[in-house]
């Protein structure tokens, strides 16, 4: 039996088994509907106490986390497979990815894979997603844009960016700085990430609080759509899509309370999807 890979409370990879379970959970409740193949396998790789998770996922708000782990992976893969239609062998880059695996679910059999995080990240991932002759794993701070040069880009091929729930942790104008240096650097590609308005990243700063985690932030997306066109003229398009309700449509089986608060917080711009394409 291999060793599991322990990972300890209270530290920063703990964060990393947050979303991991809550899509894990998903998975388990509603296979019809969530369909990443990896997330269990994974779970079952770590040594960590999920008890207070699983007890968490029994009320109405650790169901809603869960969910919304889910709902944003699904999307992500949505528009990773939108993508590769038309660049089937492009480069698909996970930003912070962490322990996540959208791409892996989008998968064609011909795209590649690049991931990116801090070092303490890429450490543990490769422990328990490795590496493969189509998947990269870099070690670097998102901000520091020399990990543009370690990831194989090819314009005639194509790149696709995700970031899932990454940017709540940034600055408005380290984004900025980040994106408008991709559009350069990247003609042809695209990016799709999470975001929410003020109202949604403060309700998310203080759940994040209450489970011990207290960061400062100031990027959030009122006017999505206009403030990112704003922010490049190597912006080609910029769309603002509803995550919670635009891809999955809401079961019955979620419950009343996230049938009733998905289309609003969509509908408010409270939870969003947007996506960037660049330039040739």
């Amino acid at each position: 039996m291999n060793k599991k890979i322990k990972v300890e409370k209270n530290s920063v990879q703990e964060t990393l088994v947050l979303p991991l379970f809550g899509k894990a959970w998903a998975v388990r409740n509603y296979p019809d509907i969530f369909k990443d193949q990896d997330v269990q396998g994974i779970m079952d790789q770590v040594d960590y106490d999920f008890s207070v998770m699983e007890k968490a996922a029994s009320g109405v708000k650790g169901k809603i986390g869960s969910l919304a782990a889910a709902t944003r992976q699904a999307a992500l893969v949505w528009e990773i497979k939108d993508y590769l239609k038309d660049h089937p062998s492009a480069l698909v880059v996970n930003l912070g990815c962490g322990l996540d695996t959208a791409g892996h679910q989008a998968d064609n059999g011909t795209c590649r894979f690049a991931n990116v995080d801090f070092p303490n990240v890429i450490e543990l991932r490769e422990q328990l997603i490795p590496s493969t002759d189509r998947e990269k794993n870099i070690a670097s701070d998102l901000n520091d844009l020399s990990w543009f040069d370690k990831i194989d880009f090819d314009a005639e091929e194509g790149v696709v960016f995700i970031a899932s729930g990454v940017f709540l942790y940034f600055k408005k104008e380290d984004v900025k700085k980040l994106f408008c240096a991709m559009a350069e650097r990247f003609p042809g590609g695209r990016i799709a990430f999470d975001g929410q308005n003020q109202k949604g990243k403060d309700l998310d700063l203080k759940a994040l609080k209450a489970s011990g985690i207290d960061i400062s932030t100031n990027f959030a997306l009122d006017d999505p759509e206009n403030e990112l066109k704003s922010w490049s003229d190597r912006f080609a398009r910029v769309q603002w899509k509803k995550m919670s309700t635009g891809y999955i449509k809401p079961d019955k089986r979620f419950g009343i309370l996230y049938r009733i608060m998905a289309p609003i917080a969509d509908k408010n711009g409270m939870s969003q999807l947007d996506v960037i394409d660049f330039k040739m």
